[in-house]
Formats: C-alpha cells, sequence, structure tokens
C-alpha cells in the first residue's frame, strides 16, 4: 500500500488525485518534478489502469529508464509494462507496428547522427558542393527545418543569416537528395522518426487506434518541446483528453535546438478547460537564493506566474562582487574555490569563452576541474588551429602545425599535405619558403588544391610581420571565417573564442610565452582526480544538476545577456538562462563581473540582471589604465 500523504507535499498530492483531463504542472526547479511523475503513474496502476494504457514521454533515455524504475519499486510491477521513454523511442515503436501505412519496410534502419552525417557528406563531394556548404551545418539546418516545420529558407534565414548565397542556394538540393537516399534505401534519421510518426497519426483511422490505446499520457519537461512534437501530442491526446504535462516556462532554454516556448504558454488555449498546478515548493536553494531567481525573472513578461518558495533554512545572502578586469576575477574565483569541497563546487557562465582566464588559472594553481559538455578552451578544435597558424612562425619546422593547417585547404588530403610539408622544409628558413613558394605550388596536381595552397601562402606571407592579434584577424578575414561558416553549425561560438584568445595574448610578452602556457593544457588531468574536481560548465549544461556552491561569471552587459540577444523575445531567453544558473545552488551563491575591458580599454557595466535582483546600489567604477593591475588581493563586496 503506497502512503501518497506521507511522500508527498501537498502541491503535489493535488497532481495525483486530480489529474485527469487536460493538466498543465507548472513546476518550478528543485520542486520534485518527477517525484510526482513517478507517484501519479503508480496511482494510476493503482487504480487499475492497464499499464499499457499509459504512455510516459521524456527527453532522455536515462530520465525515462529512471522513472520506470522507480514506477516499478512502489507497485512491484514487471519492468516494461507502461510505455515510456523518450519522444523517439514512442515514434520508432509506432512506425515498426504501421511502417506498411508511410511506404516504409519493416526492417528500416535508425541512422545515429554520425552515419547521418556520413550520407549528407557524401552527397556534397558527389555535387561538388564541399566548399559551400559541409555536412555538419547541412545536417543542422534540415534538424532544425523539420523539428520546427519550416521551409529550408526560413531556417537560413533564422538561424544561419551569415551564410553566403551559394551556401543557401545549394542547401535545398542537398536535402532534396538525401531525403530521396533515405527513401530508396529504407533509411530513417532521428528526426525522421517525429515527422514519420506525425504523417503516420495524419491518417485518421490511425490516429484514433493510437488515440483511443493511451487513456492518460504524461510528458516531462514540456518546456522543451519543440513545434512536431506539440503536434504529436495534440493528435495522440484526441481520443480521452487525459494529457498531463509537467514544465517550467523559467527554465525554457533550448530555443536554438527548436525548442518552443509557446508550447507550454499556450498550453490552456490548446487544450480547452485545462487545470492548472503549481509545484512552488523547492527542496534544493535557500530563501535568499530564491529571492534573486524570483526577481529576476518577474521583468519577464512571457511568463507564467508562480513564486518559489524553500523548505530549507535560511542561509548566507549572495555575494556580489566586482573587478577591475577579468584576470582579477578569476583569481578571485580560485581563491573561493580552494576553500570549498570541489566536488560540491561549479563555476558556470553563459560562454565557453567567458572561462578562459580561469582555465589558465586553476591549470597553474594545479586545482582539478572538469569540463562538462566539451573540451578545454586550449584543446578546442579550432583554438588549436589558431594555435598552430601561430606556431609556425615560431618555428618553421613544425610538422604538425604545417600539415594542421594544410588539412584545411580543400582538396588536400593527408597525402598531399605530407607531400607538401616535405617540400616546404626542403627551405632552410619561412624567408626561402616564401620566396620559393609559387614553385612549391607548381607541384602540386589539382587546381583547386593549387588555388587553396596558393592563398594560404600569401596569407602566411603578409602575416610574417604582423602582431598576434594582426596575425590571427588576417588569417580569420582572408580564410578561417568561411570555413568555420561552412564547417560547424556554432561558427559564431567559435569566432567569439578566437577573438578571446586574441585577447588574453595581449597580456602576454610574447606568443612563445602564450603557447607554452597553453601546452600546459595538454598534459593535464588524464586521469581523473581522488579528491574531486570543481565542475566547469556552459548553463546549458548545467541544466538539471545543483551543487552546493556556485559561482556565476562574467556577468557584465554584452557578454550575459549577449549582445545580440538585446531584442525582447531573445533577451527573455536570456534572463530565463540566468534564472536557471541561479537555481542550480543549494547554499553559497557568487555573481561575479568585471568593469574593465582589455581590449577595447573601456569600462563595462554590470549585467542588468544583477541590477533586476535588488540587490546591488548602481555605482561607477572608475579607472583608467594605471589603476588596471594584474595581481591584487583586495575585492569589492556588495
Amino acid at each position: 500500500m503506497i502512503e501518497f500523504e506521507e511522500k508527498l507535499n501537498k502541491e503535489q498530492l493535488k497532481v495525483v488525485y486530480e489529474g485527469d483531463g487536460p493538466c498543465l504542472v507548472l513546476s518550478g526547479p528543485g520542486s520534485g518534478k518527477t517525484r510526482t511523475l513517478v507517484y501519479r503513474v503508480a496511482y494510476l496502476l493503482g487504480k487499475n489502469v492497464p499499464p499499457n494504457r499509459i504512455l510516459l514521454l521524456t527527453f532522455t533515455k536515462r530520465a525515462a529508464n529512471e522513472m520506470i524504475s522507480r514506477i516499478n519499486s512502489l507497485t512491484m510491477k514487471k519492468e516494461g509494462e507502461v510505455l515510456g521513454g523518450t519522444f523517439h523511442h514512442a515514434a520508432n515503436f509506432f512506425l515498426k507496428k504501421y511502417f506498411k501505412k508511410i511506404d516504409y519496410l519493416s526492417n528500416f534502419i535508425i541512422l545515429d547522427e554520425e552515419d547521418s552525417r556520413s550520407l549528407i557528406s557524401s552527397i556534397i563531394k558527389e555535387k561538388g558542393k564541399k566548399d559551400s556548404l559541409k555536412a555538419p551545418v547541412a545536417q543542422r539546418i534540415f534538424s532544425l527545418s523539420i523539428n520546427s516545420l519550416k521551409e529550408i529558407d526560413e531556417i537560413i534565414e533564422d538561424y544561419f543569416e551569415y551564410l553566403d548565397t551559394n551556401a543557401k542556394e545549394c542547401a535545398l538540393g542537398i536535402y532534396k537528395e538525401y531525403c530521396k537516399r533515405k527513401k530508396e534505401n529504407n533509411l530513417m534519421d532521428y528526426d525522421d522518426l517525429l515527422l514519420n510518426w506525425n504523417n503516420l497519426l495524419l491518417i485518421p483511422e490511425i490516429r484514433e487506434e493510437i488515440s483511443k490505446q493511451f487513456e492518460y499520457i504524461l510528458i516531462d519537461e514540456y518546456q522543451d518541446t519543440n513545434t512536431l512534437q506539440n503536434e504529436i501530442v495534440k493528435k495522440i491526446s484526441q481520443a480521452h483528453g487525459n494529457i498531463l504535462v509537467v514544465g517550467d516556462d523559467s527554465q525554457s532554454i533550448y530555443s536554438f535546438r527548436a525548442a518552443n516556448i509557446g508550447n507550454i504558454l499556450n498550453f490552456p488555449k490548446t487544450f480547452k478547460n485545462s487545470k492548472l498546478f503549481k509545484l512552488e515548493l523547492n527542496y534544493r536553494s535557500t530563501p535568499e537564493i530564491l529571492e534573486v531567481a524570483n526577481r529576476v525573472i518577474r521583468s519577464n513578461t512571457q511568463k507564467l506566474e508562480k513564486n518559489l518558495k524553500s523548505t530549507i533554512k535560511s542561509g548566507f545572502p549572495p555575494a556580489i562582487v566586482s573587478f577591475p578586469n577579468s584576470s582579477m576575477e578569476a583569481r578571485f574565483v580560485y581563491e573561493k574555490i580552494k576553500e570549498k569541497d570541489l566536488s560540491k563546487t561549479a563555476v558556470l557562465f553563459r560562454a565557453h569563452y567567458h572561462a578562459v582566464e580561469l582555465e589558465m588559472e586553476l591549470l597553474k594553481r594545479n586545482i582539478p576541474y572538469n569540463l562538462r559538455g566539451g573540451v578545454r578552451f586550449f584543446e578546442q578544435f579550432h583554438v588549436k588551429d589558431i594555435i598552430a597558424f601561430l606556431k609556425i612562425f615560431l618555428n618553421f619546422y613544425d610538422e604538425m602545425s604545417w600539415q594542421r593547417l594544410l588539412l584545411r585547404q580543400e582538396k588536400i588530403g593527408e597525402a598531399g599535405a605530407k607531400k607538401i610539408v616535405k617540400e616546404i622544409f626542403k627551405r632552410k628558413s619561412m624567408k626561402e619558403f616564401l620566396k620559393e613558394k609559387e614553385e612549391i605550388v607548381s607541384l602540386i596536381r589539382t587546381s583547386t588544391a593549387k588555388e587553396k595552397a596558393k592563398n594560404f601562402f600569401l596569407i602566411i606571407e603578409e602575416a610574417q610581420e604582423k602582431d598576434t592579434d594582426k596575425k590571427i584577424n588576417l588569417f580569420l578575414s582572408k580564410f578561417y571565417n568561411h570555413f568555420l561558416d561552412i564547417s560547424f553549425e556554432n561558427s559564431l561560438e567559435r569566432k567569439k573564442d578566437i577573438k578571446k584568445l586574441i585577447e588574453v595574448s595581449e597580456k602576454y610578452e610574447s606568443d612563445e610565452k602564450m603557447i607554452s602556457d597553453f601546452s600546459l593544457s595538454e598534459d593535464y588531468q588524464k586521469e581523473s582526480p581522488k579528491g574531486g574536481a570543481v565542475t566547469l560548465s556552459t548553463i546549458h549544461q548545467a541544466k538539471g544538476l545543483e551543487w552546493e556552491n556556485v559561482f556565476i561569471i562574467s556577468l557584465r552587459e554584452g557578454d550575459f545577456p549577449h549582445l545580440k540577444s538585446l531584442d525582447e523575445n531573445l533577451l527573455e531567453e536570456e534572463r530565463r538562462l540566468f534564472y536557471v544558473a541561479v537555481t542550480r545552488c543549494k547554499q553559497n551563491l557568487f555573481l561575479t563581473y568585471s568593469t574593465y575591458n582589455f581590449k577595447s580599454k573601456k569600462v563595462s557595466t554590470p549585467s542588468r540582471f544583477i541590477k533586476e535582483t535588488s540587490l546591488l546600489k548602481e555605482e561607477s567604477y572608475p579607472i583608467n589604465d594605471e589603476e588596471v593591475v594584474e595581481d591584487s588581493d583586495e575585492w569589492e563586496f556588495f
């Protein structure tokens, strides 16, 4: 016998007992939404609802497995009776059952992301479009188009406006061929699973059959659903109308993945006569931390009202700390981190490049850290490319750097790069190589490779006597910007990383000293430290996690919120991102920013989000060159 009243609070019990019909459960962070869903399903099973009449949809396989396991533990039911899993898992289930209705064979193969990218890449190569658009970017365009139910042209305009006309024109042709190849070979990629499930539900008799099968439908993280998923949900819930979705509009931060906040905001309009439940009791954070979160999110206009309330006793007020420059900010974070339990501490940031100087500080001080969702700044593909470009001017015979750079040139493969490097090294110096570069170019066979190598050699010649920032900017403008645009879906973020690299380089006496410091990261912590490590993470990667101590850094206007996110809709998502960051913290919250930008030589202002906490008085920070110092034991607390 399950003692619901002993295990759940009043808010959660209301959902469990009264969750029939269309229901929106507005669940704040740390409010026990998973527990509520688990007990709701257990309650239904206790009321003798057959397990195969319940559908539980989540966003990760791990979350689904955890919920099903907890449900089975509560009810003593055998695993697998409730159909639970991701949207894609459910889609595959129904497509295997009704494959004939969409003109597929029963043994259709699902392409994973790598296989999908390989197929797209082969099509691009066949069409001779490799220099216009590369597979990762094309794959991203296609995925966004399907999940948002928008045309290819519209997606490029919304997400990839920086692509040139040639790239935009070839995207549609590649997509048509990609769809044709998949159908001919009985293949589906992940996005096809959802698209074909929706197409299946457009058939009236199939929609009715599937809709009647599930008397109760429960969906987790509804704020993260996209337009296509929302269309599926509307169709499968038609027969019984028992659709219960759990989510938090204030944690909707994935529009770049096609998540549509309108799905949760408009739920009461989409599903008539719906009930609204609120889970506002927070079991994670102190009242002081929740006050910051509540105050800031009030500035958003597109939201469903709620107010987080803590179940934890009062703690320390969040600390807001300002510094003259980012080096001092990094030093402060290090000083505080070393006093904490590293495994219970996280540093969060809007973008990876905001944490570059902190990474350097932790490396120098031998503080172990784990970077969630990526590699260390200096080990990133594009950063290593820039470092390789600088290295060939420091050491003409750096074979690895030459080969790395030559492989970025169109139509030059590994064998070709090795031959070119061999020819380069027949010269005794950079000066001699540049003098005889035309002779080396003449030995290259294909015309495209000749042209690319020639242009690359001209960039080297033009850059040889320039300062570091001018070297990098020349490499970017003459070649690398275009390479990033056609190669990576997040090219804009990569360009920001490189700008940060330029800023960091200005603090070094020489490129040689900077590169020497960077090389520390390559052999750093190959094994997990026994005493634990501090977590460094973008806020997007930190969602769903929690730590006792949290630092949110680089909170200055233009960094967070980002400069290009200042129109109303984008700004509201930036504010939701800050809300997510704050609510990761259980006890000790530090909000930090620097006021001086080394590159622009200008004073920056604190993020509007800091001002919106109402904890920081407006003050000016007059700083001139003489007042900016690299090391100081004094920081100003507000």
